[in-house]
């Protein structure tokens, strides 16, 4: 540190006003910087109440929510096994698929009824797909059998 000129009339403190001053300051800064800091952290740390209302503006509870999505997931499990996958095709007199096809897609339409919030959606949107793939299967079925039967082949 260089010493600085001191007047005749000042006293020489060796330049400790000058430091302290300095001191004194950069404290405060820091306080300043530990104070915004603790700001910003109560800000963060506040938590969002739910809305209260939101629930119970839909008018279904968490019970009635859990009973859509049980009979949802037996639905499910209705599709996805169905009659075992075995039932006839129109060319033995086994019809049945299609009207077992549109009983399920009927019931699962009837809980769709009651779908208020995205959870029972996904349920809902996996049924669907399900039934897809089944009426998918069953109208390549009909294909084939036309195909066997001197029909017109529309596989390219």
């Amino acid at each position: 540190m260089a010493k600085k000129r001191v007047h005749d009339d000042e006293e020489d403190d060796g330049g400790i006003e000058d430091e302290n001053c300095e001191n004194a300051s950069e404290e405060m800064e820091e306080e300043d910087d530990d104070k915004d800091r603790a700001r910003r952290k109560k800000k963060s740390k506040k938590k969002h109440k739910k809305n209260p209302g939101l629930m119970s503006a839909s008018g279904q509870t968490e019970q009635d929510r859990r009973i859509l999505r049980r009979k949802q997931r037996e639905l499910h499990q209705d599709i996805a096994i169905g009659n075992g996958g075995g039932g006839g095709t129109a060319a033995d007199g086994g019809g049945d698929d299609g009207e077992e096809l549109a009983r399920l897609r009927d019931q699962n339409n009837e809980l769709w009824g009651e779908v208020r919030y995205t959870r029972e959606a996904v349920l809902d949107g996996e049924n669907i797909d399900l039934l897809a793939g089944k009426a998918a299967r069953q109208a390549e079925k009909i294909v084939q059998v036309s195909w066997l039967f001197g029909g017109v082949c529309v596989r390219g």
